[in-house]
Formats: C-alpha cells, structure tokens, sequence
C-alpha cells in the first residue's frame, strides 16, 4: 500500500490552521490604520501549523486553503484573485523559508525569519497587484516604505508570537501527547 505524504489527520489539522486563520481575520479587527497588522495573527498560526505538522508543504497547504475560504467569503481588499494569490503566497514563503533555514521553528530566530519574509511575501503580492491594475504607484510610493517596515515588524511580532505558541505547547506536552498517538 502506498505511503500518503500527509495523513487524513494531518491535512485535517491544516484545515483547521486555515480556518483559525480566517476566524482570526474576522474576529481579531484592529483598528490600527496600519497596512500589515493582521500579520501579527497570521504568521503566528502558521509557524505553529508548520510545526504541529511538519512536513514541507505544510505552510503552502494552510496558506492555500486560507485563502479559498478567504475568497469565497469576500474578505480582502482587492478582490478574490488578489486575496486568494497573497493568501497562498504567505504559505509558499514560509515554506521556502523554513526549508532554506531546515525547519526548527522552536528557534526563535528562525521563527522571526519566517514571519518576515512569510509575510513580506504578501506585501509584495499586493504591491505587484497594484502595477498590473494600474494603480497610481508613484504616488503609492510615499506610503511604500511605512507600509513595507509595518509588514516587517509585523510579521517579526507573528513569529515571536508563533515561537511563544510553540514553546507553551511544548511545556503543557503537547508534542508528547501527539507523539504518543501516532
């Protein structure tokens, strides 16, 4: 019998990473007027999706699935191809990310390098969205470095978020109740 690279259990648990980050979207509204602040919530649950299943692809799977439900929900600004592609894109990011840096998210310095580039990966997603629509980015570009050093410091906020996830995770036997099931 062939070996499925992840599980009926894993995927689901992907699923459900997914949704908490669409749950997360909604119901974690802040009024910061800042471009990028939901990364904060974002990269946070994916570093410990990735790290609660860890197998490459992981990241690109929550990222995905996030951002279908996210499109057929109606949520970004953009429109349903925009939020669907910088959704998934923060997935691909962060797997490329963990792979180049082999994975251990219980590194914090690894856990803010994924953040970051995870979520500039969807800074530059809708920056590429504004050039092929057309939009004005001369003049988007006075705004470009504020908002380029808020998805930076925001993503970096996720990781260590994810990394503080995963280390009370860890202390409360999390990972030796999973291990212990399998």
């Amino acid at each position: 019998m062939k070996q499925r690279y992840f599980s009926t259990f894993q995927l689901i648990l992907l699923a459900l990473f997914s949704a908490l980050i669409i749950v997360a979207k909604i119901a974690l509204r802040t009024p910061l007027q800042l471009s990028g602040h939901s990364g904060l919530f974002w990269m946070a649950i994916i570093i410990v999706g990735a790290r609660v299943v860890p197998k490459l692809g992981a990241s690109s799977i929550i990222g995905v699935t996030s951002g279908l439900l996210a499109s057929f929900m109606g949520l970004g600004d953009f429109g349903a191809l925009n939020t669907f592609i910088s959704y998934a894109i923060v997935g691909v990011v962060s797997d490329l990310m963990l792979w180049i840096l082999r994975g251990d998210t219980e590194n914090m310095v690894v856990a803010i390098s994924v953040g970051v580039f995870g979520h500039l990966g969807k800074f530059l997603t809708k920056w590429l969205f504004g050039i092929i629509t057309g939009a004005p980015i001369g003049f988007v570009a006075l705004g470009l470095l504020k908002a380029f050093i808020s998805y930076v410091i925001f993503g970096a906020l996720g990781g260590i978020l994810g990394w503080l996830t995963l280390k009370a995770l860890k202390r409360a036997g999390f990972f030796a109740y999973m291990a212990e099931k399998r």
